[in-house]
């Protein structure tokens, strides 16, 4: 009896000492969150790992981890496309529990692999989006090599056909200027043709601008409301295809949600739902070089989004400066921390 009782001791301390503090767990929380929003799948569910059966000390008293963050990562990369705000919510929520008032510094690993996604080059100016060059190069060139091969074919063919007609004899070497002859004379010309339309059309294609991507009517989804289900450089991308599709009042929202995006990322802003913009103006410290563009930018937003029914191309080409401006801003301390 007095060993069952020391075993049940023994079990409670450990069960004391194993106990993870309310900080800990928010920190870990944020580190998933970082790497969910980075698409780093399989690394963000290591990082959880440690959170099954994990017990938290709060002021409040203990409670359990929550099992559905390891659940919903279990999935691979395929999880419930609300999973990164509920995560969001759940971290600001606990963070208002704790009386936890100060933001962490960036996780630099987090950030960097950030600022490799975003290292694509921007769209043009108007939000054209460029096509690659390579690939039409290689459409052509594969179409040449193809048309050579069916011409090669067919001249084979012809002079085949041709040959058959001839006796086998000698009589044909005393005659000036045979069939064969002709045929390949005219085979050579075909190539020569064909070798110089082939040349002609390398030279336009060097010379032509860029085609541009041709867009097609979209269709607006709940994915366009959420800063969070989208990663910064697939904003700025569909703000490309919105404003050559001419919707440049949802392009400028697209922009706006891919500086919040970026601030997120860098654990500048932190995203709660049901908070205003002006909310996230008051949030930013005021030695922040970059405050004053970020509240040009929220005001023209603002007036954009809430204020009409259309946007001006101008409009969204001054919106697009001031948040290329902001997210290159917050590009360049952390590649020199890097």
């Amino acid at each position: 009896m007095r060993r069952l009782l020391y075993a049940l001791a023994l079990i409670a301390l450990a069960s004391h000492a194993a106990a993870m503090t309310l900080a800990d767990y928010v920190a870990t929380l944020e580190r998933v969150q970082s790497l969910v929003l980075a698409h780093q799948y399989a690394a963000a569910r290591a990082a959880a790992q440690p959170l099954h059966g994990q017990v938290i000390d709060s002021p409040k008293g203990r409670f359990n981890a929550d099992e559905t963050i390891l659940a919903a990562l279990a999935a691979g990369d395929r999880f419930d496309p609300r999973f990164p705000t509920r995560l969001a919510t759940t971290i600001a929520d606990l963070r208002a529990a704790g009386g936890a008032a100060t933001v962490r510094d960036p996780d630099m690993t987090i950030v960097d692999s950030i600022e490799k996604e975003q290292t694509v080059a921007p769209p043009g100016g108007g939000g054209d989006v460029p096509l690659e060059p390579s690939n039409r190069l290689l459409r052509v060139g594969s179409a040449i090599e193809e048309a050579f091969r069916k011409v090669g074919e067919w001249i084979g063919d012809l002079i085949d056909w041709l040959d058959s007609f001839w006796p086998d004899s000698d009589t044909k070497e005393k005659k000036p200027g045979n069939i064969r002859d002709i045929v390949i004379t005219i085979a050579v010309g075909i190539v020569v043709v064909v070798i110089l339309l082939a040349w002609t059309a390398l030279r336009r294609a060097r010379r032509a601008a860029p085609a541009l991507a041709t867009s097609v009517a979209m269709i607006p989804s709940a994915r366009d409301e959420d800063p969070l289900s989208r990663a910064s450089v697939e904003w700025e991308q569909y703000a490309a295809q919105l404003a050559a599709a001419g919707r440049f009042r949802e392009a400028i929202r697209a922009w706006y949600h891919a500086v919040l995006v970026t601030l997120y990322g860098a654990s500048i802003l932190h995203f709660r739902k049901g908070r205003t913009n002006w909310e996230y103006v008051a949030a930013l410290s005021p030695s922040l070089p970059w405050r004053a563009r970020f509240i040009a930018l929220t005001r023209r937003f603002e007036y954009e989004w809430y204020g009409g029914t259309e946007s001006t191309s101008e409009a969204f080409e001054e919106c697009s400066r001031e948040a290329r401006a902001i997210v290159g801003a917050l590009a360049r301390p952390l590649r020199g921390a890097a």
